[in-house]
């Protein structure tokens, strides 16, 4: 049985409603998670989640392709070698240059191991990255979520997951963080692939024109 098949029938047993309004979107569930495997595929993946904070897919990618094509080649050395004045032109924020400084510094003096964090718990895990200046929980999940691979984690302050929750199961708009990690320990420990298929929910609304 594939992850996705051991995901889908927990959710069809512990949260019928979840399973039955997903329904239409449980093809696009990949089969397992990604895996990034090198420790340059995992700092380019770091770096992506830092430039899309609160910003839509388009522009964080275009911003993305700027830093990369100015770095000439993404590596920790060749950040911390770009000046912040260069990397404002290819449309960072001071704060997302200083969080981006301050990974690939901790990451060439080697107090920060991206490749390590494969092989301990998220609890520890998150630990480490949040003590990243500018990392905050969104960032962190996220990077357990699409770099890490790791199958039980969910964002309650995203605002995807937060809409889609509250329409799904009636809940008034801003539900507390409380309420939304109560109903997901129900997809436990799958919430990541919960979190897909309620992405993949809002996007849904979003391209037909509805809220």
């Amino acid at each position: 049985m594939t992850r996705r098949a051991a995901a889908l029938k927990h959710f069809r047993r512990t949260d019928p409603q979840f399973y039955a309004a997903t329904l239409p979107h449980h093809a696009t569930l990949p089969e397992k998670l990604p895996l990034k495997r090198t420790r340059k595929e995992l700092f380019r993946s770091l770096v992506a989640i830092v430039i899309s904070q609160q910003l839509g897919t388009a522009a964080a990618d275009t911003i993305f392709v700027r830093v990369n094509e100015v770095a000439g080649d993404l590596t920790p050395l060749s950040l911390l070698r770009i000046s912040p004045e260069r990397l404002r032109t290819a449309g960072l924020s001071g704060a997302k240059i200083k969080t981006l400084k301050a990974i690939a510094e901790g990451i060439e003096e080697g107090s920060l191991d991206l490749l390590a964090l494969k092989k301990i718990p998220e609890a520890e895990a998150t630990t480490r990255l949040t003590k990243i200046w500018g990392l905050g929980p969104w960032s962190v999940e996220m990077f357990l979520m699409f770099a890490l691979g790791r199958e039980d984690v969910f964002s309650p302050g995203d605002l995807g997951l937060m809409r889609s929750m509250e329409s799904l199961y009636g809940l008034a708009k801003n539900a507390p963080h409380a309420s939304l990690l109560a109903i997901a320990e129900r997809w436990a420990p799958y919430r990541t692939y919960a979190a897909l298929l309620l992405w993949r929910i809002r996007d849904t609304k979003v391209d037909s024109g509805t809220r």
